[in-house]
């Protein structure tokens, strides 16, 4: 008699481990970049994306100008280099925004920072090297001049044609800053990305009201949905939802229609009351699962329809670990963003690793800035469910698979300011 064959999901258990760097890869090969463009004005493009070069059209400075507060001089030939005490006579006075009248040689004009240098001015002189007259006619120097200082010449910081920010930028107060010194009043930017979320487990209250026993209150929510925004997503937020498959797939087609991404916690490991990788199957396609990493080994990546899909894991560090090291990258690049990488430094770590691990560990530390260089601290619980470790710690360390080290091994240490940012 042939034998039943019951599917128990035990070939998905024994599947193998999908290699860290493979499913970033995979991720970022899969990334879309968001192509939906628009204009906006400079007080709104704060973290937007700049979907084209911005070139000037002017230079800048326009004018040769001063670089400080005190007097122009034309020098004469013979005053060049000369040492000894030289005079001038101070024939006009020039503030910011106007245009002084042309020195003669051996004339001076009491000038003010930023003031375009007038005709004939060969150099500037600080105030505090001038003594001037009692009667303020003429000026008295004491050390030997030299042609052009303290001038800043014509497109001195930026020249016309210059492409002063390049697209794929993520805008910072200082680009837009600069993006007005050459006149610019809008910017083409990349539109937000418009990011669905919904929350399952029925164990899941909302902070504010009262636990009963079994239940916890809902982190994941208050952690993702800000880590979105300091992406500059839209985030679309169908808060708690019921714990089924049914709902879970009615959740997911929801957001499908007019989102770029769909992000949930929890529901994609191995239970019988996880859904939500379930769902994704039926409604859409499953591109990646399970990774060989620790936190956050259930991490699901796939699609439904137009709309990507990542879901993280359930414990609080392990949902945010994965924000930072899949998530984040993959959403700077769907943004169009040109630097979507992390980006690791060189750390010394402050403490042993006896027994080799056979997942690539992201352990939480601190780092101790009173040695030189700084070294890292590990924080004493490192379990996935211990969500102030990821408060007190300011960065993560990356430990390899299947290593062990003694106090001053050098790795990678990921900044959690950046990371979250």
């Amino acid at each position: 008699m042939n034998k039943q064959k019951i599917d128990c999901g035990c070939d998905q258990v024994q599947q193998p481990l999908l290699a860290m760097d493979k499913a970033l890869n995979i991720l970022l090969d899969a990334a879309t970049i968001n192509t939906n463009t628009h204009c906006t004005s400079l007080d709104d493009s704060l973290y937007q994306v700049l979907a084209e070069d911005i070139c000037s059209t002017i230079n800048v400075p326009d004018f040769d100008n001063s670089a400080m507060d005190g007097y122009a001089i034309n020098l004469k030939k013979d005053q060049i280099n000369t040492p000894g005490i030289l005079e001038f006579q101070v024939t006009d006075r020039i503030p910011a925004g106007n245009i002084g009248n042309e020195l003669k040689p051996g004339h001076a004009a009491r000038i003010f920072t930023g003031a375009p240098v007038p005709k004939g001015a060969n150099t500037v002189v600080m105030q505090e090297e001038c003594e001037p007259s009692k009667e303020g006619n003429s000026i008295e120097t004491w050390r030997p001049l030299s042609l052009n200082e303290n001038i800043r010449p014509l497109g001195n910081d930026i020249q016309i044609g210059d492409v002063i920010l390049p697209a794929g930028l993520q805008l910072k107060p200082q680009d837009i800053g600069l993006a007005a010194s050459v006149g610019v009043a809008k910017l083409k930017v990349i539109k937000k990305l418009r990011v669905g979320v919904f929350f399952t487990g029925n164990e899941l209250v909302e902070p504010g009201n009262i636990l009963k026993n079994g239940q916890i209150f809902n982190s994941n929510r208050y952690a993702l949905v800000p880590l979105l925004k300091q992406l500059n997503c839209e985030v679309i937020n169908l808060g708690n939802i019921q714990d089924d498959l049914n709902s879970t797939c009615k959740a997911l087609e929801t957001l499908a229609i007019d989102c770029n991404l769909i992000m949930t916690t929890g529901g994609v490991s191995v239970g019988e009351e996880d859904h939500v990788k379930s769902a994704l199957e039926k409604l859409g396609k499953l591109s990646l699962w399970r990774i060989k990493m620790k936190p956050g080994k259930p991490l699901a990546f796939g699609h439904i329809g137009k709309a990507a899909f990542i879901g993280l894991p359930g414990n609080p560090v392990s949902a945010i670990v994965t924000f930072c090291l899949f998530a984040r990258p993959y959403i700077k690049k769907m943004q169009g963003i040109s630097n979507y990488k992390n980006q690791p430094v060189q750390v010394q770590c402050n403490f042993d690793w006896r027994r080799p691990r056979p997942r690539r560990e992201f352990v939480r530390v601190k780092l101790d800035h009173s040695t030189i260089p700084a070294s890292a601290n590990l924080y004493p619980k490192q379990g996935s469910d211990v969500l102030s470790s990821i408060v007190w710690a300011d960065g993560l360390i990356e430990i390899p698979e299947n290593s062990t080290f003694s106090q001053g091994e050098v790795l990678n240490y990921y900044s959690l300011t950046e990371l979250t940012q």
